[in-house]
């Protein structure tokens, strides 16, 4: 028995011996270093152990690595960008891999409509931005960082305030009073503006061109889509990445305006136009006129750098972001702090942003992604735009340089007469007091939370079940100071305050089932269908308050009225409960491929909306698209030692759109309530109005878009040349116009009428011109043209009238805008410059000495000759009426008359004729630089300002453009004065001497209050500008590892460095008559009021840890 134990025990022993001798032979560990074919270790290298994915590391600051493996295995080493490989052990224990470029993997994988593709797979006009490029941009806007950057997608900057509206188009757009934004996709959630996100949050951008594209998102997909990425989970190492930039401005360009002895010269002039009475007004302010040669040697003030250049505060923005987890949990969070500085005082930009990202392996075959994104923003002042009762930017052209008597005397102001007093504060207030008059804080505060369940049923099945919350709260508050036009207006001189508030939300729920699987080894199929449901519903108030005390502040305006107490006077509350909007859909795509060659694509999807009839509510969108992947031919063998890459595509499709107010189809009223302020007792008096003075449509449907699309994909040199050409054709139809109507208590309706076109060419280049170990260079250059027209609109009409907002309705002939059918959107309408009139355009005689005179009527006003155009309309009869020096317009009915119906006609065209942009980057050892321009050609611009600034709008003593100033004093414009005696000149030789080189009309002559759309105001709006220039160094990483640093890069970057124009204005780039307008897509190209757009510097910095 003892003897069978103590063999048990050695057998057993032996056992445990041989079994440590085995698992010791069976595992190694592995050391390795990685690096690419320059020599440069590769640092974050996936390394895992072939059919064990969790066992596996990433390489380290130097692109080492260790990892404990089974003897004998195969080791699989990838990272984005190069091909990956497999190294297979065979007893190895150290081994060094150099990983390849591989081009094609790059931008291999593209997020589409409900899924991702490969690039070579894709059929439809795809665009994509890798987030690492916008990284390189440093502005707070992400829209702004790509201007220039997509082919066929054009951005505008409204102008140049720090939160001016980005204005994207995507091959021209379609609608006409309706939106024509595309479709923003955030992390598959729809949202309204990406405004709000920070740039340094995504991860890609792409952009959806074609039906084939967008059909897969149906009624929403008409304008084009735009898919944005966030960041996304990853595991392995944590890491802490820190990017931040601070930020100067300055006003990059000024305008001349007359000096102070051009001033007082020509506004004395203007006055003696009038007559003595005037003169004497005059006198008392600035001086006898044998005084006024004094104003030669003062400076006088220059309003344009008070107003725009004097906020020396730095921008700044801060984002960090960690990321890290295990093979089964990973997680990304990022927290961005921006702050974006005006030119002006007191206005500025705020942003707080959180992303989190969170993707968890429940099971085997079963994830979990969850992400939250936040955002609060801040905007500070009201700027130069928008609705009425607003500083303007000509203000800091037309307000008086000097102020006259007043700067010379010390005086007590309160001692004058009350009108009197209230002149004199009205005309030698600085344009900075008058900018603290209007006190805006506007808030956004959106929350947005999505999740998912990514099911792998099987091998070939794969279901997604995804949910989404967004809900905004916005809240904007206006205050009034006592001097400001609306407080004198509105609120009989005493300051008053306007506060909105707006809560929406809206809800997502979306599943999709999709089946892939391939057949023969050359039939791969892909079959996607799926369903989707969106609510979305908003409630807003709105409450005024007047009568304030004199010396309240703002935030004691608002705390009193939150509380409910301390106002004296009125109240106007109104609330509105908004319709819910609800969008149910069914969709599916089903992808063909044969032997990888030739491709097939078809896309479905019906639309129910709430915002129609049952018998309207339903749309549906079908689109169909083919792909050769000419390449793969045999016959193509002798020339893939040089091409790469070629691939046909070509597409058919419909998309929809619905971008319409809730429930058109029916009339809807909004609650008013009105009394005394809460808190200073009265009854609320609540009562109901129409919601707005549109009449309710029943027979409203969807507005469809058609597209047609041949495009070519092309790589060169193992894809070192890349680059696609697409010709397309998109119609609108049923195009959904709000319409003016005749009918009692209502204005206009909502129709379905008409019928737009565009048609266009894009073409992308990207080039990687050297590819050394020290050094590289690399080239973009992407161009679009479009041209869009008006095929129809209703029957019987041929053109429609639309209004910019500009000057209300002081404008001569108010609608400056048309719609015509055969023309394309963006038609300004108004009257053709024709110069001046001369001297020998009216009645002359001979007197008894043999000189030429004029002729006078009874009331002393100058006669024109027969045949000669009469301008009266546009004249100032209280400055003598029409006579030579007033500006002459082009008579077009032939009557010799300019009328208003008579003589308008097309002056402007504001579509572009083609945009695009192109940029150079690359790098020496450490060093990089990248430049990035942007173009557009071909378009007018409606330069509003200019039109202002050349006459006497509103001002009793205003300031002009240099060259309005009189042809005597230096500048380009008629005079009537006699410098020698301060008299008007009527001599018929002497005034056609003086004025002999004058080219420019006389502003006297102009009417005060009338401003003039002529083609004089129409400028070429072209221009080439060199949007950012970068230049950055990184620390080479012996350095940076000595701190625990993977990478620490400092940057430079120069933005807005100059524009090359003809544009006579602040800025070519300008959408500014009148900003979220219901008709601004009609009345492109404006500029009334812009916000001049700054010169920056920018100093920043971007660790990773």
């Amino acid at each position: 028995m003892s003897k069978m134990k103590n063999m048990r025990i050695t057998l057993l022993c032996l056992l445990v011996t041989m079994i440590s001798f085995s698992i010791s032979a069976q595992n190694v560990t592995v050391k390795g270093t990685v690096k690419d074919k320059t020599g440069e270790t590769v640092i974050g290298a996936s390394v895992v152990q072939k059919g064990n994915t969790g066992n596996g590391t990433i390489t380290d600051i130097d692109g080492n690595f260790t990892l404990s493996v089974p003897n004998n295995t195969t080791l699989i080493i990838s990272y984005v960008g190069m091909k990956t490989q497999e190294v297979a052990l065979k007893g190895k224990k150290q081994i060094n891999v150099v990983l390849e470029d591989d081009a094609q993997a790059l931008d291999e994988v593209v997020v589409i409509g409900y899924g991702t593709a490969k690039k070579k797979d894709l059929t439809g006009a795809v665009s994509t931005v890798k987030g690492s490029d916008l990284a390189k941009v440093p502005v707070t806007n992400a829209a702004e960082a790509l201007t220039g950057k997509l082919a066929g997608v054009q951005i505008t900057t409204t102008d140049g305030s720090p939160d001016a509206e980005m204005i994207i188009k995507v091959r021209g757009g379609g609608s006409i009073t309706g939106d024509s934004s595309p479709l923003y996709i955030v992390d598959g959630f729809p949202v309204s503006s990406i405004s709000d996100i920070a740039p340094t949050d995504i991860e890609d951008i792409t952009v959806l061109k074609d039906a084939a594209s967008t059909a897969i998102y149906g009624s929403q997909g008409a304008n084009g889509v735009i898919l944005i990425t966030t960041k996304g989970a990853k595991g392995g190492k944590t890491t802490v990445s820190y990017n931040g930039y601070v930020q100067g401005k300055t006003i990059r360009k000024t305008l001349d305006v007359m000096d102070p002895y051009q001033f007082v010269m020509y506004n004395y002039e203007r006055q003696a136009l009038r007559g003595a009475s005037a003169i004497r007004g005059f006198e008392e302010r600035y001086g006898a006129y044998g005084d006024l040669d004094l104003y030669k040697y003062q400076q006088g003030h220059n309003w344009q750098e008070e107003m725009f250049d004097d906020n020396s505060d730095l921008s700044q923005s801060h984002n960090i972001s960690i990321t890290g987890g295990s093979e089964k949990t990973k997680f990304t969070l990022s927290g961005t702090y921006a702050n974006d500085n005006s030119l002006m005082e007191n206005n500025g930009y705020r942003r707080y942003n959180m992303n989190f990202k969170l993707k968890h392996e429940l099971y085997k075959n079963l994830n979990l992604d969850f992400g939250a994104r936040l955002a609060d923003t801040e905007t500070q002042g009201v700027g130069t735009g928008g609705g009425s009762y607003k500083i303007r930017s000509y203000d800091a052209l037309m307000k008086a340089p000097v102020n006259g008597l007043y700067d010379q005397f010390d005086f007590d102001p309160s001692t004058l007469p009350e009108e009197e007093y209230e002149e004199y504060i009205n005309t030698t207030r600085s344009l900075k007091d008058q900018v603290n008059d209007y006190w805006r804080r506007k808030n956004e505060r959106r929350y947005n939370f999505n999740a998912a369940i990514n099911w792998d049923i099987t091998k070939h099945f794969t279901y997604r079940a995804e949910g989404g919350y967004d809900y905004t709260f916005f809240q904007q508050k206006d205050w009034y100071g006592p001097r400001s036009s609306k407080a004198v207006q509105d609120g009989q001189g005493l300051p008053m305050g306007e506060w909105t508030k707006k809560d929406s939300w809206k809800l997502r729920a979306a599943h999709t089932l999709t089946w892939k699987q391939k057949f023969n080894k050359i039939h791969d199929v892909n079959i996607m269908i799926g369903q989707e449901y969106v609510a979305s519903n908003s409630e807003s108030n709105e409450m005024i308050g007047k009568f304030f005390q004199e010396d309240i502040t703002p935030e004691k305006m608002f705390a009193s009225m939150a509380a409910n107490s301390g106002a004296t006077g009125s109240r106007t509350i109104s609330s509105q409960l908004g319709q819910e909007d609800r969008t149910i859909s069914f969709f599916g795509r089903a992808n063909y491929s044969l032997m990888d060659r030739y491709l097939l694509t078809f896309t479905i999807r019906a639309d129910g909306s709430s915002k129609f009839t049952k018998g309207n509510r339903w749309g549906y969108f079908p689109a169909a698209a083919f792909a050769w992947r000419i390449i793969e031919e045999p016959f193509m063998e002798p020339v893939k030692e040089f091409m790469s890459n070629l691939k046909l595509r070509l597409s058919y499709g419909t998309a929809g759109n619905n971008r319409i107010g809730n429930s058109l189809y029916e009339t809807s009223y909004k609650a008013y309530s009105s009394g005394k302020y809460y808190g200073a007792g009265g009854e609320q008096n609540p009562h109901y109005t129409l919601n707005n003075e549109q009449l309710a449509n029943p027979d409203l449907k969807w507005e469809t878009t058609i597209t047609r699309n041949i495009g070519l994909d092309f790589g060169f040199f193992n894809e070192r040349l890349t680059g696609n050409i697409d010709y397309y054709w998109n119609t609108v139809k049923d195009l959904l116009i709000e319409q003016s109507i005749t009918a009692i208590g209502y204005k206009t309706m909502q129709q379905n009428i008409g019928q737009t076109s565009n048609r266009g060419v894009e073409l992308t280049l990207n080039a990687a011109i050297l590819q050394k170990k020290d050094y590289s260079l690399n080239f973009n250059f992407n161009i679009g043209f479009n041209k869009n027209k008006v095929d129809k609109l209703a029957n019987g009409i041929s053109s429609m009238s639309y209004n910019s907002g500009a000057f209300s309705s002081d404008m001569r002939g108010r609608d400056d805008y048309r719609v015509i059918v055969g023309e394309p959107l963006g038609i300004v309408w108004g009257y053709v410059y024709d110069g001046v009139y001369g001297v020998d355009d009216f009645v002359t005689y001979t007197d008894e000495n043999g000189k030429t005179q004029f002729q006078f009527d009874k009331s002393g006003n100058y006669i024109l000759k027969e045949g000669v155009t009469d301008n009266t309309y546009t004249t100032a009869s209280s400055y003598g009426g029409l006579r030579p020096g007033a500006m002459k317009l082009k008579d077009q009915d032939g009557d010799h008359k300019i009328t208003e119906k008579g003589d308008r006609v097309i002056i402007g065209r504001t579509q572009p004729k083609f945009t695009g942009g192109f940029g150079l980057s690359g790098n020496y050892k450490w060093f990089d630089i990248s430049a990035n321009f942007n173009f557009v050609v071909g378009n007018d611009v409606y330069n509003m300002d200019k039109m202002v600034s050349s006459q006497s709008y509103r001002n009793s003593y205003a300031n002009l453009r240099a060259e309005m100033a009189p042809v005597t004093l230096g500048g380009k414009a008629w005079t009537y004065l006699d410098q020698s005696n301060g008299t008007i000149i009527t001599d018929y030789e002497t005034l056609k001497a003086m004025n002999a080189n004058a080219s420019y009309w006389s502003a006297a002559t102009m009417s005060d209050n009338n401003p003039v759309p002529t083609s004089w105001a129409v400028e070429d709006g072209s221009f080439l500008r060199l949007q950012n220039l970068t230049v950055g160094f990184t620390l080479p990483k012996d350095w940076t590892k000595k701190f625990a640093c993977n990478q620490f890069r400092l940057y430079c970057t120069l933005n807005n460095l100059f524009c090359l124009t003809g544009y006579d204005g602040y800025d070519p780039e300008v959408n500014s008559a009148i900003r979220n307008s219901k008709t601004s897509g009609v009345t492109p190209g404006a500029d009334f009021s812009a916000y001049p757009k700054s010169f920056s510097w920018t100093a920043g910095v971007n660790i990773t840890f």
